[in-house]
């Protein structure tokens, strides 16, 4: 929470700020049935009554009020219910990947910062004749495209010298990448949490997991647009909402437990689940090499795409801190 000076500084902020503006809470969404989502959950929880709206989206609705169709195709526990996104959000959690492909035609979409650093693992089968990295050559693999986890994998393989060339990478949804590998049907899997735990406690004895300590993590980030952080009576906001965010990743690294128990009430996973795939570092900071991470994978999605890449120019223009060292003032 906000120190008591801090709650001087930010009464006095937004005591400027038009009546009818202070009545419209900040709107933050994320994928609220992922593990990443947690510290922005605790911290609409911490933030004054009625200022900060926290639900299911991602960085589209930055631009579009509908249901993201990742998000819907992520999200556990069955079809997703119809959503009144009557506006926009002020703010979006999603993997650094997500944002990349809507800022091709969105170019005012802006990094604000790295909530948490999703830990990847590589998941597979011992009797699949796998027993290194170098043995996924010919193997098929179940990854999500597009996504993160499909990046892991390319990372992944190419520490053994391999390319996605080299393997069949099947298609699948998150939880499907799973339930194929559990039923035998792929040999390995590149897979966020906690499927990856799921396919890992199914298996028991004949699973093999590949985690270098120098591998690729997912970055998960909280974004915004250009408008929005120049709109002075929505940075006020945000500053207030990022300020209690730092504070949410201290808990999540120090002392995760609130967050465990949000996230259980949130997806619906009981907190032991949860404990056993808790593989992230909760930063709200930025990330050392944030900018050679995008560029990487812009080439990475724009191959996909059939689009030139844009210019490393191009990305850094897309990464604005000017908030977080803002809410770093507020002691």
């Amino acid at each position: 929470m906000l120190r008591v000076i801090d709650k001087i500084v930010l009464a006095i902020t937004l005591a400027a700020i038009p009546a009818a503006i202070l009545a419209e809470p900040l709107r933050v969404v994320g994928n609220t049935q992922v593990f990443e989502t947690g510290a922005m959950a605790l911290a609409a929880e911490t933030s004054p009554k009625g200022t900060v709206e926290f639900s299911l989206g991602g960085v589209p609705n930055l631009w579009e009020t509908g249901l993201p169709k990742l998000t819907a195709v992520v999200t556990a526990g069955g079809p997703v219910a119809p959503t009144s996104h009557d506006r926009l959000a002020d703010l979006a959690g999603n993997a650094e990947t997500q944002f990349l492909r809507a800022t091709v035609a969105h170019p005012d979409g802006r990094y604000l910062f790295t909530v948490v650093e999703g830990i990847y693992r590589i998941v597979a089968r011992k009797s699949k004749g796998i027993a290194h990295e170098a043995d996924l050559k010919g193997k098929r693999i179940a990854t999500y495209p597009g996504t993160s986890a499909a990046f892991y994998l390319r990372k992944a393989l190419e520490r053994s010298g391999l390319t996605e060339k080299d393997v069949t990478i099947v298609q699948l949804p998150p939880k499907a990448c799973a339930e194929a590998l559990i039923a035998g049907t792929v040999d390995a899997m590149s897979m966020w949490e906690p499927h990856a735990e799921d396919a890992i406690r199914a298996i028991g004895a004949d699973v093999i997991t590949f985690q270098p300590a120098n591998g690729y993590r997912e970055i998960y980030s909280l974004y915004a647009t250009a408008a929005t952080l120049g709109n002075p009576a929505k940075r006020a906001q945000i500053v207030a909402y990022v300020r209690e965010m730092i504070l949410a990743c201290k808990q999540g690294a120090t002392n995760p437990g609130r967050i465990q128990d949000i996230l259980s009430k949130n997806t619906g996973r009981s907190k032991e689940d949860i404990v056993a795939a808790w593989n992230y570092n909760f930063l709200c900071d930025t990330s050392p090499n944030i900018l050679d991470v995008m560029v990487e994978e812009e080439s990475w999605l724009a191959a996909q795409d059939g689009r030139a890449p844009r210019t490393r120019q191009q990305i850094a223009a897309l990464i604005d801190t000017s908030v977080l060292e803002e809410a770093k003032r507020l002691k």
